[in-house]
């Protein structure tokens, strides 16, 4: 099986960065489109380049006549700009387009949050024009949803928010590397008519409230301080929040989707495995000493998540 040659946007992303790494390691022509300015010093070898403005679908064209697949990591606030691959795309040869998600499907609720939104208006964009995409769900990062309080989990604090039944459902967690290695194994050499129109989940481990409580408990020698939020109080903030565009809006979402279970269900039926990869346990995250750090979040970021333990 041939390699698909493959384009990168976002190679310096949280995300994008390992994906380009693994990517990379497995032989695969990979091209790296960037804006001007970008960092490009310390690519992988072999890897080429491009620049590009997202500003003008008519730049990406010429970048794009020889690659199969666009895998977009395009940041959060970049993600509308991801209209221009969409424009550009039946101009080329490319066969798949990766648009950036990373998260998992949300229901009508979730699509009032502007984040998810955004992301949903490409993929829209994307099928009207034709142009044939594929997305990759990983439920919730262990870096953010472990290292970082977005889903209610203080592990320094030894704190946990319940939210409805998040104490007994599950939580599909991937870790970084894990998403870096199914990159690969998916887009190196897969051909993407075989692709095209996939929902295509990661699932690392998964693990109940009970299950992350228990850990805690171990880790601490106590019982984690328990936060009780009912569905209501998290309907209630959610609104509040989309009205006020309030980009914390988006954790409460995720909280309240862990406790009705929309998390797994969103990941859908199409799983993909990582052959021969070890996958991280909970007891290796937080007990061993594995579990890493998430982005480079400054103090007053961190403190925007505190009054939700209450």
């Amino acid at each position: 099986m041939s390699f698909n040659r493959i384009a990168i946007y976002g190679h310096r992303g949280w995300v994008g960065l390992p994906v380009l790494r693994a990517l990379a390691a497995t032989g695969a022509p990979i091209k790296v489109l960037h804006r001007a300015g970008s960092d490009i010093s310390a690519l992988p070898k072999g890897v080429s380049t491009a620049e590009v403005d997202l500003d003008d679908a008519n730049s990406l064209i010429p970048a794009l006549q020889d690659i199969d697949i666009v895998l977009s990591f395009a940041a959060r606030e970049v993600v509308p700009k991801q209209h221009s691959f969409v424009k550009a795309i039946p101009k080329t040869n490319v066969k798949l387009f990766v648009p950036s998600d990373l998260a998992f499907r949300v229901d009508a609720q979730g699509l009032r949050i502007s984040a998810n939104k955004t992301k949903h208006e490409v993929e829209e964009a994307a099928k009207a024009a034709g142009v044939p995409t594929a997305v990759v769900l990983v439920g919730a990062f262990t870096e953010s949803a472990l290292a970082f309080p977005i889903l209610g989990v203080d592990v320094a604090g030894n704190r946990i928010i319940v939210t409805g039944d998040s104490a007994n459902r599950e939580l599909s967690f991937c870790t970084r590397n894990y998403v870096a290695a199914g990159y690969a194994s998916i887009f190196a050499k897969t051909p993407p008519s075989q692709l095209q129109g996939r929902a295509i989940a990661l699932s690392e481990l998964r693990a109940t409230g009970n299950e992350i409580a228990a850990v805690l408990k171990e880790k601490h020698g106590a019982e984690p301080q328990k936060f009780i939020h009912s569905l209501e109080k998290v309907d209630a903030e959610i609104d509040r929040c989309v009205k006020n565009d309030n980009p914390i809006g988006l954790s409460w979402y995720c909280r309240k989707a862990w406790g009705i279970g929309d998390v797994t269900k969103g990941l859908g039926e199409d799983i993909w495995e990582v052959e021969g990869y070890k996958k991280a346990t909970l007891r290796g995250l937080l007990l061993e000493g594995q579990l890493e750090s998430y982005k480079d979040i400054p103090p007053q970021v961190k403190q925007m998540f505190d009054p939700a333990f209450h």
